[in-house]
């Protein structure tokens, strides 16, 4: 990355278990946004393969630091909170575990898989932020997905942006900030997971 596209934005530390931000810069610390599935009953699913790429990620949102969105468009980034990988694979992994659950699809598989399957899912995060507004915090989350048919043609079956926040926070904490995102990333699965269903009931057989 270079180093120009840092210029507009402050590179300050997020604090863990006080105020927000700190002038303090401790070893750092990881997190995963984690959730548990939410049962989606499809009665009636694709019947081709999917396969999951790594979403890409808008910048400020393609870097594994914590990151805060300010009152007036400042942003700010965390160099001792960090998540354990991009938002984009974070996000990515979280649905292709989901995905495989019911009968959505019969095969998922992730990007690096090298079998061949007829479907694609790409995607990308445009937003993946701890917001501070009107003197509160919540998360927020925005992604837009596709699903593709692979080939010559690339054939559209499936496109929505998800946009989704969470309640504010009890406190400046990096630890709630983890867990509301990972309480959105629990809702945006459940949400796509019901639309794709949707959009296979459409699909000709």
């Amino acid at each position: 990355m270079k180093r120009s596209f840092l210029l507009p934005f402050l590179l300050l530390p997020l604090a863990g278990c006080g105020s927000i931000l700190t002038t303090k810069t401790p070893a750092p610390v990881y997190y995963q946004p984690e959730h548990e599935p939410a049962r989606v009953d499809c009665g009636k699913g694709f019947d081709r393969g999917v396969r999951v790429w790594e979403l890409s990620a808008a910048h400020p949102y393609n870097r594994p630091e914590m990151v805060v969105t300010m009152p007036g468009g400042e942003v700010r980034f965390s160099s001792a909170y960090q998540w354990v990988a991009s938002p984009g694979a974070m996000v990515a992994d979280e649905l292709a575990r989901d995905l495989g659950t019911g009968n959505l699809f019969p095969l998922v598989v992730s990007g690096d898989n090298p079998l061949v399957v007829p479907l694609d899912l790409t995607g990308r995060v445009d937003r993946f932020a701890w917001v501070q507004e009107n003197g509160a915090s919540h998360a927020a989350l925005t992604v837009e997905t596709s699903l593709v048919e692979t080939g010559v043609s690339r054939k559209v079956l499936f496109r929505k942006v998800y946009d989704l926040r969470s309640g504010d926070f009890a406190r400046d904490n990096s630890a709630l900030f983890a867990r509301a995102m990972g309480g959105l990333m629990a809702r945006l699965s459940e949400e796509l997971r019901r639309d794709l269903c949707q959009a296979a009931a459409g699909e000709p057989r």
